[in-house]
């Protein structure tokens, strides 16, 4: 049996809020709570809080400005994972069908970084990810032209990775033979075990983001590595004060990106997004202080 609890009303839930020192017109925030939920406003007025509720500073148009910066936050990494991760699993099918062929994917013996210690993705998981990926599609290629006949029971890896998810891509570069890793992280510019951290903090932002989640001062489950001092000091003038914040998977999108698409116009338009909301402390984003000037963000 689940405990009893108490459903409140939109009224209701706006009058909790400002009876713990929300500042807010009830009207409109009632309003806002049919939008987008007690949740939501909850998490984001939590940044204005204290031990004893409410700061001063929260009011209904400050967390608005803050839920509205992280939207478009999420806008801009979506955008950015998106290219990194079409880049990634193009060049992973690319070298892995020159190595073993377009149909050796379901072949244990040419992934075997599968289950290389522990947490690692177990081969089972691939197989019945491909498996489902290739039921797909077969069902889609079957249709009244086709006199109800399956066109394909077989399809080759550069098909089977577009219909790869972040995770799968994850996966899929994780799985494969150092050879590989090397030669898909060097177009990146970077050593693998250094991509393979970054794959991994991105697939935790794409999720974030995919679910419309707070991400402008989330602590992440991954953190993610960065290049040695020696062969990339440019990483650490200044360094990240934190691994598992935004500030360092930003930088991540931007330098890969520019890798990837030189000249691009995302850099300016993350500025631009940071400059209309100055009052949001970057050290709340994992941000070094002065970033803007980083090497790594200078434009």
């Amino acid at each position: 049996m689940f405990p009893d609890m108490a459903v409140l009303t939109y009224d209701q839930q706006a009058e909790r809020l400002i009876g713990r020192g929300f500042q807010a017109d009830k009207a409109a925030l009632i309003q806002l709570l049919h939008g987008v939920g007690v949740n939501r406003i909850s998490d984001y007025a939590s940044f204005f809080s204290d031990a004893n509720g409410y700061a001063p500073g929260a009011t209904l148009q400050a967390v608005w400005n803050l839920y509205e910066f992280d939207r478009s936050l999420r806008s801009l990494s979506l955008e950015a994972l998106a290219v990194i991760e079409l880049q990634v699993r193009t060049q992973l099918s690319y070298y892995f069908a020159h190595k073993h062929g377009a149909f050796a994917y379901l072949n244990e013996a040419n992934f075997p970084k599968f289950g290389d210690g522990a947490g690692k993705t177990p081969y089972s998981w691939w197989e019945n990810k491909i498996n489902s990926i290739i039921d797909r599609e077969s069902k889609r290629r079957t249709g009244p032209a086709s006199g109800g006949i399956a066109q394909t029971s077989a399809l080759p890896i550069w098909d089977v990775a577009e219909d790869m998810d972040f995770g799968m891509v994850l996966a899929f570069f994780s799985g494969v033979s150092t050879d590989i890793q090397k030669t898909v992280a060097s177009n990146a510019g970077q050593p693998d075990r250094v991509i393979r951290s970054w794959l991994l903090g991105l697939r935790d932002l794409r999720n974030r983001c995919a679910h419309h989640h707070r991400v402008w001062n989330w602590h992440f489950k991954s953190g993610v590595k960065t290049p040695r001092p020696n062969k990339f000091p440019q990483w650490h003038s200044p360094s990240f004060p934190n691994n598992r914040q935004i500030g360092i998977l930003l930088t991540i999108c931007r330098y890969w990106l520019n890798q990837i698409q030189p000249g691009n116009s995302w850099t300016e338009r993350a500025i631009a997004l940071f400059d209309a909301h100055p009052e949001l402390p970057a050290a709340a984003m994992g941000l070094p202080p002065d970033w803007r000037r980083h090497p790594l963000w200078a434009v």
